[in-house]
């Protein structure tokens, strides 16, 4: 979630830098870049034919630290 808000953040600097500028033809650019990747990455997670729920189920267990965990040295 971070990710796209980091991507949608420098998308929106790199516009609004390029519109305060002239750059008209370079924010229709990015702004269609934007629209094609949207969609593209919404058929790929459609494509999957996985449901969340299905996909959390898949994750592997977590191995906590602590006392039993991993970095227990009398484990």
């Amino acid at each position: 979630m971070t990710a796209i808000i980091l991507i949608g953040l420098t998308a929106a600097v790199i516009l609004g830098v390029s519109l305060t500028f002239g750059g008209a033809i370079v924010g229709a650019i990015l702004a269609a870049v934007l629209i094609v990747g949207g969609i593209v990455w919404l058929v790929a997670l459609g494509g999957s034919g996985k449901t969340p729920g299905q996909v959390a189920r898949e994750a592997p267990d977590q191995e906590l630290l602590g006392p039993g965990g991993p970095d227990d040295p009398n484990r």
